[in-house]
């Protein structure tokens, strides 16, 4: 206990308080490393070479059937084979918010070679879109 003595309208009054330990709060980067034995392990194989769009397309053809934006990153080796997949964020029916450190994260902090960005449209129609993005 501390004593403290505190100057009131009606003259000095001496107060017991308790001592309160300091708090320290740390910021600690955790990954978490998920095992999978499942049926999953089969659809997702650790050891196949992702070498064209199509393989990635067939990988993630389960997207068409949902009713909510998904956006993953699929992280590669240097041998273009899954390290990690990550589901960065779900949206509503026509749109998901992505900000480039959610999506850079988890690429540092399995130190990926490579970087595959997966995004559904369920807003648009399906047919390709005049979209053209520049990459830097």
């Amino acid at each position: 206990m501390k004593t403290i003595t505190i100057d009131t309208l009606f003259g000095p009054e001496t107060l017991s308080v308790p001592r309160k330990p300091i708090k320290f709060r740390q910021i600690k980067a955790v990954m978490e490393t998920l095992t999978v034995r499942e049926e999953v392990a089969q659809y997702f194989k650790a050891d196949r070479r992702y070498t064209a769009p199509a393989q990635v397309g067939e990988l993630f053809s389960f997207l068409t059937s949902e009713t909510k934006e998904h956006f993953f990153t699929m992280h590669l080796d240097g041998k273009n084979r899954i390290l990690c997949l990550d589901l960065v964020s779900v949206g509503s029916l026509n749109q998901t918010i992505v900000h480039p450190r959610e999506v850079f994260k988890t690429a540092l902090l399995t130190a990926s070679a490579g970087l595959i960005c997966v995004h559904n449209l369920c807003g648009a129609p399906h047919k390709l879109c005049n979209v053209k993005l520049q990459v830097m």
